[in-house]
């Protein structure tokens, strides 16, 4: 009989889920042991939401009641209806298949928390911010390298100079040194940061730069020295952060910045193509 978790369901039908339904979903997706371990009052008055919604709730996802579905889970009995089971094996004897779920449902709602944290008019001003930047700078140490390069190669496609620090081989104050007042900086701040990155932020400031921050819900990410800080939910499953916040929050500043740049953006991209057509360069 084909296994099905708990956490699947709730992906299945997320889309058409209620906001108030959709805080039971983020919490079960969080706490999967839940269902098992508390009523449906305990479980009510943790996720925020009223007896009735969490009732309509497990209707949702097929089950004819909370009891219902508590008890599956906790004898793990076969849903006569679905044919399948809501808990798979305990986390020592997961498929493959259980663990690829649960990284997806945790994928997803760092994603669905990010994009409902930020504001719009957030978005927005960083996004006319790196628009009518003479100079962007992206600035990534340690593990925000990846994402800083990821930055500057979408976004050298539709704006020239675009400059990336650190650069190896260079001296970041010496790179630094032409930073003006109408440039602005892009800084990665996911995770652990060190001392340089606060003192670029600070000497941007100085400078007379605007400052967007990308940073997790866990860090200050230095507000006081930006002037946008955009904030990613990171949470991973176990040893490793989750990137796929950022990356999704870059790919959407990367695409507003073409789309408000219009025909000059598309102009650089046709050049760019004809570039690589004269040189036989496929990539």
């Amino acid at each position: 009989m084909e296994t099905a978790r708990l956490s699947e369901r709730i992906l299945e039908v997320f889309d058409d889920l209620t906001r108030a339904e959709r805080l039971l979903a983020d919490h079960f997706l969080e706490n999967p042991d839940s269902l098992a371990l508390h009523t449906a009052e305990e479980i009510s008055s943790r996720a925020g939401v009223s007896k009735a919604t969490t009732a309509r709730f497990f209707k949702r996802l097929g089950f004819p009641s909370f009891k219902t579905a508590q008890r599956m889970s906790r004898t793990g009995d076969a849903n006569p209806e679905s044919g399948k089971r809501v808990f798979s094996a305990p986390v020592e004897h997961r498929s493959g298949r259980g663990n690829l779920a649960d990284h997806l449902a945790s994928d997803v709602q760092n994603l669905i928390r990010t994009f409902e944290a930020i504001r719009s008019d957030e978005l927005n001003e960083a996004a006319l911010s790196l628009v009518r930047a003479e100079k962007l700078w992206i600035i990534g140490f340690g593990d925000n390298y990846p994402l800083a390069h990821f930055a500057r190669a979408q976004l050298i496609k539709v704006k020239p100079d675009i400059r990336m620090i650190p650069l190896g081989g260079f001296s970041v104050p010496e790179e630094f040194a032409s930073i003006t007042a109408s440039d602005t900086v892009l800084a990665l701040c996911i995770g652990r940061r060190g001392k340089t990155m606060r003192s670029i932020l600070q000497s941007a400031r100085l400078a007379g730069a605007h400052t967007v921050s990308l940073t997790d819900q866990a860090s200050s990410g230095n507000p006081e020295l930006a002037d946008v800080t955009l904030r990613c939910r990171t949470q991973g499953l176990s040893y490793f952060d989750s990137l796929a916040a950022p990356v999704s929050v870059v790919t959407y500043l990367c695409m507003a910045v073409a789309k408000r740049i219009g025909q000059t953006a598309v102009d650089r991209l046709r050049y760019i193509d004809s570039i690589h057509t004269e040189w036989g360069d496929a990539g």
